[in-house]
């Protein structure tokens, strides 16, 4: 059990990259970290900032986190979140928050618990593991739920020069809502197309030959569906440039991730012109596939590239 100050770096992540759908996401360059201290009482501030939460759910899924591993009992710490991912944009946001709070638990527990059985918290909290591993352990994970047991996964870093765009429209688009549009049956037809392209998708990303990943991001369980509530989602679809490798939503939407590599320049102002088209304003996301996922530092040394996960 820590008894001194830390700080907790959780990346964002982008899951489902098309037929992947609630098994294959990767980590993103972009942070929700926490200073955890010695304090009189339990509290939980966050530090001003474009996304900081408007209302308790971002801090509902760190408590729930921590309660995940301490059993309930509040600690007497002060944690100061700064948040850099974007809520409710399908950017993992509510993993993140829960993994931050697994990750503090872990950190002040008695006794440290096993990645294994952090990823079976991380998984149950979020419902699916696409999101949860990726935030936990970085990289790119394609991952399967044996009913109560740990998650099974295979996690593996970016295909070298492997980059991402990503551009969050400023709608709004709830994640629950987003599943209440999905059929509660499909036919035998869209099943196989998806279950080549996810193979597919997987053997590309692992291989790091990404010549068929646009084909290999193609999807028919749940992106057309989502797409009518993400206007110029389908345009972007039939985008040619570039640098270009795949398009899809991010997770459920309403962002929308590129996969790219190269010199990829007009990608992301094509993208945001295509929402502009349809009288939405949005924000452009440059960003690295994360190797790392949640780590720990000492606060002394929480401005330095080490950490433990």
């Amino acid at each position: 059990m820590s008894s001194d100050a830390f700080v907790v770096t959780v990346p964002a992540s982008s899951a489902n990259l098309g037929p992947g759908f609630d098994a294959i996401g990767l980590a993103l360059d972009l942070w929700v970290r926490a200073t955890v201290q010695p304090a009189m009482h339990f509290s939980v501030s966050f530090k001003a900032g474009t996304y900081v939460p408007t209302n308790a759910g971002f801090e509902n899924e760190i408590v729930r986190g921590m309660d995940r591993i301490l059993g309930g009992a509040r600690p007497d710490v002060s944690i100061l979140v700064e948040n850099a991912i974007p809520l409710g944009k399908g950017l993992g946001a509510s993993a993140a928050g829960s993994v931050l709070g697994l990750t503090i638990g872990a950190e002040l527990a008695e006794q440290r618990p096993l990645l294994g059985v952090l990823a079976r918290h991380a998984a149950e909290l979020e419902g699916h593991p696409d999101n949860a591993l990726p935030a936990l352990v970085g990289g790119v994970v394609i991952a399967a739920m044996p009913e109560g047991q740990e998650p099974a996964y295979l996690r593996f870093d970016p295909p070298p020069g492997l980059g991402a765009v990503v551009v969050t429209p400023r709608i709004v688009l709830p994640t629950a809502a987003a599943r209440a549009l999905l059929p509660a049956a499909y036919e035998r037809k869209d099943v196989v197309f998806n279950l080549q392209r996810a193979a597919l998708l997987a053997a590309s990303l692992a291989s790091g030959d990404l010549s068929q990943l646009r084909v290999a991001s193609a999807d028919r369980i749940h992106q057309p569906y989502r797409a009518p509530l993400v206007p110029g989602f389908e345009e972007m679809l039939g985008f040619e440039m570039p640098g270009l490798l795949a398009l899809a939503l991010s997770g459920a939407g309403p962002s929308v991730i590129a996969l790219v590599s190269g010199e990829h320049g007009g990608v992301g102002e094509a993208m945001q012109a295509a929402f502009a088209r349809e009288a939405i304003d949005s924000d452009v996301f440059h960003l690295g596939i994360c190797t790392r996922g949640a780590t720990v530092e000492p606060l002394a040394a929480a401005g330095k590239t080490s950490g433990r996960t």
